[in-house]
């Protein structure tokens, strides 16, 4: 299936370019020698100064790829199909993995044809460098408002998951708004630490506790299945969407969703550039999102059959309760009576925990740098000031903010992504990524390419539009329902 993801139409100029020929890479007329998994490629300029040996493999960089996609967005995965219904979501899913393979790939080629022309003082080494580089510093500026606004969702998220999981871990029944509270100062004194190295030495275990997580959401729903299976068939074709039930509005959100779940272009730069052979990233991005969409696809798929339209916006509570009968399940799951479990949904609590403990401070560190490295700022915001952990402190105070407004992490999750993965993750990649070839002389995208990304355009726009439409009404309803 994977291959079947990410390949388009093979007789169409190679749309999908195979890492071992790069129809649009940077190639020039005598040579003919295009970015691509050539053994015989020249050496890149940086390679003459240290041995050849340096550097990670694709396979590293798969694994380094997938550590970075791979996180708590697989929470807001099994609820997608209530929304949008079950084939939807399937095509939704299979839509975001191979943008991001074109995308990624657009976005490498223009990045590694840059460096390759420029020496180490112009390299691109960062995601703004690449907007710098692009269209000065108005694509940096969009750049960086882009990735902070994202990462600030994405931790607010964290943060709405991390107090879910203390609440069902303890068993206390406080209210989660006060763990919210609880949780608030452990996590800002993280991002106070003034160097995360040794904490990101840690981010292995946290990626354990994701994948550890995905797993037992499968398990744990898989063995569910015994709750509804005996329950009249009429009841039962209620209890699954196929197709959704109330408008394709929600369709916008879902995949921004997906977007957001396999979203990497911000670690590109950094990975690509660690390889021992850069030109063949297009081979790790492609092992990288066949691995994640596989997993995601048995999370998304095992999770909502085992639960159905009756699944909960935290799946920890799915997890831990049953309805004990069709009509039940309409109830709030407090009201549930049916078969209740503690074991998994713990150990799955504790897993989560792990991951999201490491990752926060980790991606708000992201928006620290980012914000400390402008020009204007840099003296003023040097780390250890008084000024820099203000800055520090004012953005986790955003983060506790959000938190404490909206307790629904799929929802959270679903905004930030429909307002900012189509313009990072679509728009920036391709549009940037054309300028930059341009400026170095490379063979632009073939006609077959061009109206492949015209379609990505559409369904990127439909995304922003439609997707943020339909989260900011979830919003609304979430404070007026």
């Amino acid at each position: 299936m994977s291959a079947a993801v990410l390949q388009t139409d093979p007789d169409c100029n190679n749309t999908n370019e195979d890492s071992d020929s790069t129809s649009d890479g940077l190639e020039t007329e005598e040579s003919a020698v295009s970015i691509g998994d050539h053994d015989d490629y020249p050496a890149m300029v940086w390679d003459q100064e240290r041995p050849g040996d340096r550097g990670i493999s694709s396979f590293d960089a798969a694994l380094s790829l997938t550590t970075a996609i791979v996180g708590a967005g697989v929470m807001a995965l099994p609820q997608l199909p209530s929304k949008a219904g079950l084939y939807p979501c399937m095509i939704c899913m299979v839509i975001g993995v191979w943008i991001t393979y074109e995308c990624g790939s657009s976005f490498h080629k223009a990045n590694y044809g840059w460096n390759k022309k420029h020496d180490e003082s112009q390299r691109l080494k960062t995601f703004e460098d690449f907007g710098q580089a692009a269209m000065g510093n108005g694509g940096a500026l969009l750049i960086r408002i882009s990735v902070l606004a994202w990462f600030i969702g994405v931790c607010s998220g964290f943060l709405i998951l991390m107090a879910q999981q203390v609440e069902l871990i303890s068993g206390m029944g406080w209210n989660y708004r006060i763990w919210v509270l609880i949780l608030a100062p452990v996590l800002w004194f993280g991002c106070m630490l003034r160097d995360l190295t040794a904490l990101s030495k840690l981010m292995p275990l946290g990626v354990l506790g994701a994948v550890g997580s995905c797993a037992l959401i499968m398990i744990k729903a898989f063995r569910d299945l015994d709750v509804w299976e005996d329950w009249p068939e009429k009841e039962k074709s209620e209890l699954h969407s196929e197709w959704p039930e109330h408008g394709y509005m929600a369709l916008g959100s879902v995949l921004a969703t997906f977007f957001g779940a396999f979203g990497v272009m911000g670690n590109i730069p950094a990975i690509a550039s660690e390889m021992r052979h850069p030109w063949k990233f297009p081979r790790a991005l492609r092992l990288s999102l066949t691995l994640v969409f596989a997993l995601y696809l048995g999370v998304t798929l095992i999770g909502y059959w085992g639960y159905g339209n009756t699944i909960q916006s935290n799946i920890l509570n799915s997890m831990s309760r049953s309805p004990g009968n069709f009509t039940q399940a309409s109830m709030p799951y407090d009201k549930w009576t049916g078969p209740r479990s503690s074991m998994i949904p713990t150990v799955t609590a504790w897993c989560v925990l792990t991951n999201l403990m490491l990752s926060y401070p980790l991606c708000m560190m992201s928006v620290f740098v980012s914000i400390q490295s402008l020009e204007s700022v840099q003296q003023q915001l040097m780390p250890g000031t008084c000024a820099n952990y203000l800055m520090r402190t004012g953005f986790v105070a955003i983060t506790i903010g959000i938190a404490l407004a909206l307790e629904d992490f799929p929802l959270v999750f679903g905004l930030f992504a429909a307002v900012n993965m189509p313009i990072q993750a679509v728009f920036v990649p391709i549009m940037f990524g054309s300028r930059i070839r341009k400026k170095i002389g490379a063979k632009q995208a073939s006609t077959c390419r061009r109206i492949a990304h015209g379609i990505i355009f559409l369904i990127a726009t439909f995304c922003l539009v439609v997707g943020t439409t339909d989260a900011v009404q979830g919003v609304v309803a979430h404070f007026t329902g």
